[in-house]
């Protein structure tokens, strides 16, 4: 007596495979915030990082030169003679401060790519904060989310409305523009 046997299908059931696409989704549900998470904080120590190298540049710059500079190009490359490069006060730079430069300060890199998507402005301004003025450097567009984690970064979470000290960077939600306070000039 034969026994018939049935031969053997390759392949997986649709049970089987609902299951497997079932997992998959969940993982991906839970894993996907955690994700995002991780690549917001890296755009946030990236931009921390960033403005805290251009505030050790312009100490440097300021050590050498004994003047504040006007743009980060200044930071970067050595100074041209004459009227077409000045500093914060529009100064021109001399003969003798060209000499002075022993830069670069910081690197190009800083510029280039700061996280989140935001912009450093090439150009130095002034803020006047209770009778101190400041070196300021822009960064935009900041979304309010990012202001947030670069407050808590840079300032520890000293925001006007939690605090009664302010720190480094102010926030302007109108324009979506941070000013990193870098230095106060003296």
């Amino acid at each position: 007596m034969k026994i018939q046997t049935r031969p053997l299908k390759k392949g997986f059931t649709l049970a089987e495979v609902l299951v497997t696409i079932a997992i998959i989704a969940i993982m991906a549900a839970v894993l996907l915030p955690a994700l995002n998470n991780q690549l917001s904080k890296g755009d946030t120590s990236r931009t921390s990082s960033d403005l805290t190298n251009i505030q050790s540049g312009i100490q440097a710059f300021v050590s050498d030169m004994r003047r504040y500079p006007a743009t980060t190009t200044q930071l970067i490359n050595p100074l041209p003679t004459g009227a077409s490069s000045t500093d914060i006060s529009l100064v021109a730079y001399s003969a003798s401060d060209s000499a002075a430069w022993k830069g670069p300060y910081m690197s190009r890199d800083v510029l280039s790519n700061t996280g989140g998507r935001a912009a450093i402005a090439t150009s130095f301004g002034t803020v006047t904060q209770s009778s101190t003025k400041f070196l300021s450097v822009n960064l935009s567009p900041v979304t309010q989310t990012q202001y947030e984690n670069l407050e808590f970064a840079l300032d520890e979470g000293t925001t006007s409305t939690t605090s009664t000290t302010l720190g480094q960077i102010r926030y302007s939600s109108s324009n979506k523009v941070l000013t990193f306070l870098a230095m106060p000039i003296q």
